[in-house]
């Protein structure tokens, strides 16, 4: 059962009958409602799809095997391989923002059912919540999860905020010897174990019960007291112990093609005389047959040779302790190198994800030397400079002819010459070898030439610009000087989608500091994006705080990621200022666990709890060095411990931020004569009873709440991700703005936003049509079940 029917029978049931509830009893009912069973039909059909899908194939070996970049490892990019037959597929590695990259290019995932990890690191497994929801979408009925010890309760401890109630997850710990096998490939785990590498033991490792009754995608904690997360006492009901000993070590994987007989050439049958039937079929299995006048025919005569299928390779050396260790384990590899017994046995293609400083080292280059000369090595690290998300890049340089200082260029560019760009491939079979060219490339003139053959828009933009002429002068001048200033991450809900990220809004309070409003999955590669790898050093030195609203994880997921990179930029400094972590304070829970099973971060961050600015506006020396006079929250309409929150500048701005939520009288409250407000606007007016079970607010809704506080200015963000061009508004008032990925605004600029409205709808009147389409189909339906319902009336 969805929401909007449990929120509908809720209604009717109270109106019916409104002396009978109290406000327990009341409860209790919606609290029944929100236990029964949803609708998850259309999972279960794909799932059967599935199976059946899966149960046809694994009856012969597949003609085709491809091998695929779907990540390239870049700075702020995932470094993932994905694995494609004609019946199955398989991801090596899933870091942050493999599900976006995934849906950038089209790769489905819909018989996704393997992922093999290295490590256990965030660079390798911070995209598993995302992508773990989308398998389970698309139909995929249980994925099983490859890698060293420890995945297992790392994915629990991730279902504290991401619900997957359809998908069954399973780890297996790849220990020596030990191999997966299927009718595709055999992969042999080699783990690489540093020698006395203890044992490490937590006792505070804790999980807590699941929101039940959330209907979002992400889901977070419920239920928890005061003094739960890192505070809790190791015997408090917040705390269930997991005594399980963890061993830390990297697992390389050998994988080898089930061999394939030969193809079977119809010409060399039709030569021996061979009729059309189940000779045929007997022939193309390997059998040799008898024709009716006697003359033996031979399988082997009739086919192509027998492919005994390639052997490749996955390798990952974080550090030197491990190099030492690839280089007292050289003999188990050296089967696969030029010294190799036989051909089969050399490898194809050897895929490193070891990060560059080790990669260049000497001593690893001469490992990679004794593979032979025909060895494809597809090396995926920090030396590769394209992340493969190209759709940015085209609504960036789209949105640049309106204002080229609100939408600057995106400072990546493509993959240069001896690096390896994202969707390269390797033809395992047919033995094709190593191909580029689906390669993701920037086309800025293509990109600008697509809009201009828009019919008006090209005089649109020129009448834009001339209104925007003398401002643009002025700004180009003063715009380093201007603070605030903000950019706009990630403007989209729930999941990516390739042209708006989740949320995240970066605020310059001056030239040396910034915060974080909210924090969604691949937020580190926006950054990056926007400001190229060397400036995005700088600016996370620069960030001073991260504010979360909630803990939905398209609202934090990024966080780790953000925290991981930060503190690298401090590595070769003396430097170490502890970010300020404004957030619900169940998010303790989800960091201790992640510093006791996979990386130390608790110096990283002061956790400041949200709920202590309720009544006490924060304003300490570090605020304030953050050039922030002070920061007051309040609860909001959406889930537990929902926040938005108002900072007041030492400029004298006003800024209020509503995280997602309902409309609230609350931030209303906090945010009165705010200069700026930033809203959610997840849903079109028209959808007002979606966003009222979803606990949302409308464009209308969100603009009425700028209003009601008497701010300034009012821009708004996190649009469904079925509005990813534009959402469905008729027209802006004048103080009104809509955010859009990599859009960079001080306050001067945003008198201007509200008059590319018109241009904008133009821009993008494909996207704006399919919109109308959408809208006037639904109105039909309405039509004609109240029609229905009129002919009909039920009877009471």
């Amino acid at each position: 059962m969805n929401s909007r029917v449990i929120s509908t029978l809720f209604r009717v049931v109270l109106v019916k009958n409104p002396r009978r509830f109290s406000q327990n009893s009341s409860d209790n009912l919606k609290n029944l409602l929100l236990k029964m069973p949803r609708d998850v039909k259309h999972i279960h059909e794909a799932q059967k799809h599935r199976l059946r899908i899966r149960e046809k194939g694994a009856k012969y070996v597949p003609g085709t095997v491809t091998l695929q970049v779907l990540g390239t490892g870049a700075p702020g990019s995932p470094a993932c391989v994905y694995i494609f037959t004609d019946q199955s597929r398989y991801l090596f590695n899933c870091g942050e923002g493999t599900q976006r990259l995934a849906h950038e290019h089209k790769t489905k995932l819909a018989r996704l059912e393997h992922i093999f990890m290295t490590q256990t690191s965030w660079r390798h497994i911070g995209g598993l919540p995302g992508l773990s929801l989308t398998i389970q979408d698309s139909g995929v009925p249980a994925v099983t999860l490859h890698g060293p010890p420890g995945l297992e309760e790392i994915f629990q401890g991730m279902k504290r905020f991401v619900v997957l109630r359809e998908l069954k997850v399973n780890a297996i710990e790849c220990e020596s010897g030990d191999f997966y096998e299927d009718n595709v490939m055999r992969i042999d785990y080699i783990p690489l174990i540093p020698k006395n590498r203890p044992r490490k033991i937590d006792s505070n490792i804790w999980q807590d019960t699941l929101n039940d009754d959330d209907t979002d995608y992400y889901s977070h904690e419920k239920g928890f007291k005061p003094d739960s997360g890192k505070n809790a006492s190791p015997d408090s009901p917040e705390r269930r112990k997991i005594q399980k000993p963890i061993e830390k070590y990297v697992v390389a994987y050998v994988c080898k093609l089930k061999p394939r007989p030969g193809v079977l050439n119809i010409e060399k049958c039709v030569d021996r005389g061979v009729p059309p039937g189940p000779l045929l079929g007997q022939l193309k299995n390997g059998m040799d047959i008898t024709l009716p006048d006697g003359k033996v025919v031979k399988s082997s005569d009739v086919r192509e040779p027998d492919d005994p299928g390639p052997l490749f390779i996955f390798i990952d050396i974080p550090d030197e302790e491990y190099l030492q260790v690839l280089m007292e384990k050289r003999k188990t590899f050296e089967k696969y190198q030029s010294s190799a017994e036989c051909e089969e046995n050399l490898a194809s293609v050897v895929v490193h994800f070891t990060p560059s400083e080790i990669a260049e080292r000497r001593e690893y280059q001469e490992f990679i030397d004794k593979f032979s000369p025909s060895t494809k090595h597809i090396i995926l690290n920090d030396r590769n400079n394209s992340s493969g998300n190209i759709s940015a890049h085209r609504i960036q340089w789209q949105l640049n002819q309106l204002n080229d200082l609100v939408f600057p260029p995106l400072s990546e560019t493509n993959a240069l010459d001896g690096t390896i760009p994202s969707m390269a491939t390797y033809a395992l079979r047919p033995k094709k070898g190593y191909d580029v060219s689906l390669e993701p490339k920037i086309m800025k003139e293509e990109y600008i030439e697509e809009i201009h053959k828009v019919p008006g828009l090209t005089d649109a933009l020129v009448v834009v610009k001339n209104h925007q002429k003398d401002y643009l002068a002025m700004s180009r001048e003063t715009r380093n000087q201007e603070f605030p200033k903000f950019l706009f991450l990630g403007t989209g809900s729930c999941i990516p989608n390739k042209t708006r990220n989740v949320s995240a809004i970066l605020m310059h309070t001056d030239a040396r500091s910034s915060i974080l409003l909210d924090c969604g999955e691949g937020t580190l590669g926006q950054i990056v994006r926007f400001y190229g790898s060397e400036k995005s050093q700088e600016i996370l030195r620069n960030l001073k705080a991260i504010y979360i609203s909630h803990l939905h994880a398209d609202h934090h997921i990024g966080l780790i990621g953000i925290l991981r990179a930060r503190r690298k930029c401090f590595k070769k400094s003396d430097e170490r200022d502890k970010l300020q972590l404004l957030a619900p304070e169940q998010i303790s829970s989800w960091l201790a666990f992640y510093n006791a099973q996979i990386d130390s971060i608790s110096e990283d961050y002061d956790l400041i709890p949200n709920r202590n600015l309720l009544t006490t506006p924060l304003c300490t020396d570090k605020i304030q060095e953050l050039g922030i006079n002070n920061i007051v929250t309040c609860y909001v309409p959406h889930c537990p411990q929902s926040f938005g929150v108002a900072l007041t500048l030492s400029s004298g701005a006003k800024i209020t931020y509503s995280g997602d939520c309902k409309p609230s009288a609350d931030l209303v409250e906090i945010g009165r004569d705010s200069t700026v407000l930033i809203h959610e606007a997840t849903m079109e007016d028209e959808l007002l009873h979606e966003a009222l079970a979803k606990h949302h607010s409308t464009v209308s809704q969100a603009i009425e709440q700028g209003r009601a506080m008497n701010a300034q200015f009012t821009i708004l963000t996190h649009f469904s991700q079925r509005y990813a061009k534009l959402p469905r508004i008729e027209s802006l008032e004048e103080n009104v703005g809509i955010a859009f990925d990599n859009m960079e605004v001080t306050l001067p600029d945003l008198k201007f936003l509200a008059k590319m409205h018109e241009p904008l709808k133009l821009m993008f009147a494909e996207h704006c049509e399919e919109m109308e389409q959408k809208a006037l189909k639904r109105a039909y339906k309405k039509q004609r079940l109240t029609n229905s319902r009129s002919a009909s009336p039920e009877k009471i």
